[in-house]
Order: C-alpha cells, then sequence, then structure tokens
C-alpha cells in the first residue's frame, strides 16, 4: 500500500476517534456534568404543572438558574428516555448537581408531591374531603369547579357536574395544584379507560354515554361483590325496558343530607329528580363516581331477566324475577337480621 494512501488513513482515524471521544464527552457532560452551582441559596423551588412540555421544563429550570444549558437537559432527558415522563408538581431542586439527578428527581416525583388513593364509589363531595386533606385544597372551591358548567362544556358531557367522570384511581397530586387541575387529570383517566371498557365490550347497550355512566354509577353504588356487578346492571336495564321504577337506593344516598348511612321509609319521599322511588327512569346524572368494574358491567349486563334483589347482610344478594319470590327472600333475610340482632345484644 502505498505510503500516502497509509498516511491519509491513519490521519482519517485520529480524526474519528477525536470525534468520537468530543462525543462521548459530551454527551457524559450532558447527562453527568454539575450545573452551576448559585451561590445565593442551594435550593429554588420549581413548580411543574400538568401538561408541561419538556421544552417548557427545560426552559423554567434555565430561568431559574437551576441548569446551564436548555440543549443539554433536553438531551439528557431523550437520552434517558426520560422526556415523557416527567411528573406534575412542587420540586425543591439543588443548585449544582448534574442533568441526570434533575431528571430523576422530577420523573420519580421527587418534590412534595403526594400518591392520593380516590376509593370507587366516591361522591365528588367526598372526594373533596381527601383532597382537602391531602394537598390542602379547599372543599368549598372544589365543588365549585365541580359545578362549573364552562369547565363541564370544555369536555362536551351533557350533565350537572362532573360526578361520575371524576375517576376512582391513585394519583400524583401536589400541593399548589388548583381545583380545575386535579378534575382535568381525574376526567381525562376516566375517558381513558372508559374508551378501553367500550372497545373491550362486544355488544351495544341501547343506552346514552350520560345514561351508561348514570347506570354505572347505581351498581357500584349497590356492589359489594365484583361478580356480582352484571347481575345488578341486569336488573336496573330490565326495569328500564320494562318503564318500570328503579327504585335504586344510591340514589336515596346521594340526596339525602350527611350520607350515606341507614335509609328510612322518609326518605323514599324526598321530592327530587334523583330519586328513583318517585320518578320513572334514570336520574339526571350519576350519583357517584364508578370504577372500572361498574362501567364494565353497565356495558355488559348479565343475560338473565332478574327483576329484583334483596341484601342478604354479607354484601351478597338474592335475585329474583318475580315479585312473590322477592317478597319471600326478603321475608327470610328480615328475619334473620332480626334474629342475628337479638343474639348480639345478649
Amino acid at each position: 500500500m502505498p505510503k500516502e494512501i497509509v498516511t491519509t488513513l491513519i490521519v482519517i482515524s485520529l480524526i474519528l476517534l477525536i470525534i468520537s471521544g468530543f462525543i462521548t464527552s459530551q454527551t457524559y457532560n450532558a447527562l453527568y456534568g454539575l450545573n452551576a452551582h448559585n451561590i445565593e441559596s442551594d435550593t429554588r423551588t420549581l413548580h411543574i404543572v400538568p401538561g408541561m412540555s419538556l421544552m417548557k421544563v427545560a426552559e423554567l429550570l434555565r430561568e431559574t438558574k437551576i441548569i446551564d444549558r436548555q440543549e443539554d437537559f433536553i438531551f439528557a432527558a431523550e437520552f434517558l428516555n426520560f422526556d415523557h415522563r416527567i411528573q406534575a408538581g412542587e420540586y425543591d431542586l439543588p443548585y449544582g448537581i448534574s442533568n441526570s439527578s434533575l431528571l430523576s428527581m422530577i420523573v420519580n416525583a421527587g418534590g412534595a408531591a403526594s400518591l392520593v388513593t380516590i376509593p370507587e364509589g366516591y361522591t365528588s363531595r367526598q372526594i373533596a374531603g381527601i383532597l382537602q386533606t391531602e394537598i390542602g385544597i379547599d372543599s368549598t372551591s372544589f365543588m365549585e369547579a365541580v359545578y362549573d358548567t364552562v369547565h363541564i362544556n370544555k369536555y362536551g358531557l351533557l350533565t350537572p357536574s362532573f360526578e361520575g367522570f371524576l375517576f376512582p384511581d391513585s394519583y400524583n397530586f401536589h400541593k399548589g395544584m388548583s381545583a380545575s387541575q386535579v378534575i382535568d387529570l381525574m376526567v381525562n383517566r376516566f375517558f381513558t379507560v372508559f374508551h378501553k371498557c367500550v372497545d373491550a365490550s362486544p355488544d351495544e347497550v341501547n343506552l346514552s354515554f350520560t345514561e351508561l355512566v348514570t347506570l354505572a354509577s347505581i351498581v357500584e353504588g349497590e356492589m359489594s361483590l365484583l361478580p356480582e356487578a352484571p347481575k345488578i346492571s341486569a336488573i336496573y336495564q330490565n326495569r328500564l325496558r320494562k318503564n318500570m321504577r328503579l327504585q335504586a337506593d344510591p340514589t336515596i344516598q346521594y340526596i339525602i343530607k350527611k350520607g350515606p348511612r341507614r335509609l328510612y321509609n322518609g326518605d323514599l319521599a324526598i321530592d327530587s329528580p334523583y330519586n328513583t322511588y318517585l320518578y320513572s327512569g334514570l336520574p339526571p346524572g350519576p350519583v357517584c363516581n364508578p370504577g372500572r368494574a361498574a362501567l364494565m358491567a353497565a356495558l355488559n349486563p348479565a343475560p338473565d331477566p332478574y327483576l329484583y334483589m334483596v341484601s342478604k347482610g354479607d354484601g351478597s344478594h338474592a335475585f329474583n324475577t318475580k315479585f312473590s319470590d322477592h317478597l319471600r327472600d326478603k321475608a327470610r333475610l328480615d328475619s334473620l337480621r332480626i334474629v342475628v340482632s337479638r343474639e348480639r345484644r345478649k
């Protein structure tokens, strides 16, 4: 091989080696190089709101002088596959640490975020109480947001409030979030789960979107055992088809003050469009916030002709198609409850 070609290859190899070393060095610095330390303070509180893009987060970090170069931070986020995993929260971030360490903190909700669990079947008022305790959102302000018609219309909901659409789940909430931001997260989660339920359901139900969610909320309020959910759904859908009043206790619980509690005959006479003992059909909107099992049951009722059910007192129900059989089971179970009550008083 001619000497000139050998020399050229050596030069090219050296150049490639230098370039490779430069790229490696740049990558290392972007990931693990320390950002400048602020001599005036050790930390800075950073507020990342839901939906904030990686670019916006980088801009905010640069403006507060937590990072030196936006481009390096964005590169590090993409290189580590953290670019779509940044969580909303309020973070106390130190100066003088690497982009990798910063990303680890805001991806793992390392700031003032709290994991808040909303149980299935809770009403918006019960949720308001949880949020006030866990992240300090004023319960009155939250309830005002629940009934904000402008916000409701944004989602195209044909209901008087967000009741029924605040999906029960565990969320990373943080102090400083507004009621509207919390509602947005919960409603978006609802639509994600609801669409998956629809996709997993083989048959179409002859109910509108609002009616389906309202029915699911009643099922949620009635069931204690998950396997019973489709049967409970079947009862109410059969009653709707026969133009029978639903006579659903969860609709009464929704309108009584300081509920839920034991129901009395006087409660069944409360004049409200939500009272399914007085008015036919479904109530104007959901009476609680149903979970996935109740939504699936509303979409997939059991193929049974049941019209009646009565609680056995252990969370399960006796189901019947005939009113006479229903009365028989009710009398038997009422007698059993009396015996149990007497035994407990001894």
